[in-house]
């Protein structure tokens, strides 16, 4: 399983995913990806096989429903509430990086259009 984390994660997690041996990258350290709008970041990811992790359930929701209409494909979609994982939060990034641990050792069935909620 391959990661996007989308600009509101730290760079952090997807750099501790890396050395863990894991494929992981953060929008953030990309001035291209950063810049784009959410649905181009779903479509960018998913040409490179990512998920994306998120916690703006709102916006890729509607785009993912859409999709669905329209018969576009993504490599799936994360989603992740700011309660949990709060940037301001003292356990952040490292509750996220084990969620997301846990969540690459038994990743969702199917190869793509798959949406999972981040406990």
């Amino acid at each position: 399983m391959k990661l996007l984390l989308d600009t509101h994660h730290s760079r952090l997690a997807a750099e501790r995913r890396r050395a863990e041996g894991h494929d992981a990258a953060a929008a953030a350290d990309d001035p291209v990806l950063a810049s784009l709008p959410d649905e181009e970041l779903l479509r960018a990811a998913s040409r490179s096989g990512r998920a994306v992790v998120t916690e703006n359930a709102r916006d890729f929701d509607r785009i993912v429903r859409g999709w669905v209409v329209t018969g576009e494909h993504h490599a799936g979609v994360v989603f992740t509430s700011p309660r949990r994982y709060h940037r301001g939060s003292s356990s952040y990034p490292a509750n996220l990086v084990a969620a997301l641990a846990t969540l690459m050792a038994e990743p969702p069935s199917g190869d793509v259009d798959w949406v999972y909620w981040l406990p």
